[in-house]
């Protein structure tokens, strides 16, 4: 007869965690960046960089994958609200141009990003008389930062 064990609660590797969420703030720093470019420009230039803008985009797709992989209440939160993760399309291949959603779109890059400084932050907090609270913000800064990912891609 076959017995089932519990499952063993997986310890966080915080420094691992802080490397994955500062490579998401990079990849969407670019990305601000060459929207921000993008609306000061015209012709191909403007192609060019709204295909970068998306390709950044689409690394950090990859790395909210790899963050999903060792976070699993970020992982149910975005299985929850349904949302895709591995959306890579090939920047080529999108027919909708970001032409008039640029100041919006940059909006919502700024507040992600300062989403994953938090979570960077509170990973150096570990183990202080605060932990309940950083349960509790944690959870909800993680059902905003999937929100945020959801609008940008409805705009994408």
């Amino acid at each position: 007869m076959k017995t089932f064990r519990d499952r063993r609660h997986i310890t966080l590797d915080v420094e691992h965690m802080k490397r994955l969420h500062q490579e998401a703030i990079e990849q969407l720093d670019l990305m601000r960046t060459a929207v921000e470019t993008t609306g000061q420009t015209i012709g191909t230039m403007r192609d060019k960089l709204e295909t970068m803008s998306l390709n950044h985009w689409n690394r950090y797709l990859d790395v909210l994958h790899m963050i999903t992989m060792h976070d699993e209440n970020m992982s149910s939160i975005i299985t929850t609200l349904d949302l895709k993760i591995r959306n890579n399309i090939p920047a080529e291949e999108i027919e909708t141009p970001l032409v008039g959603h640029y100041a919006l779109l940059l909006l919502l890059v700024h507040a992600l990003i300062r989403r994953h400084r938090r979570f960077v932050d509170i990973y150096g907090w570990r183990g202080n008389p605060m932990s309940d609270y950083l349960k509790e913000s944690m959870t909800m800064e993680r059902e905003h930062m999937v929100e945020l990912i959801s609008m940008i891609q409805q705009i994408l």
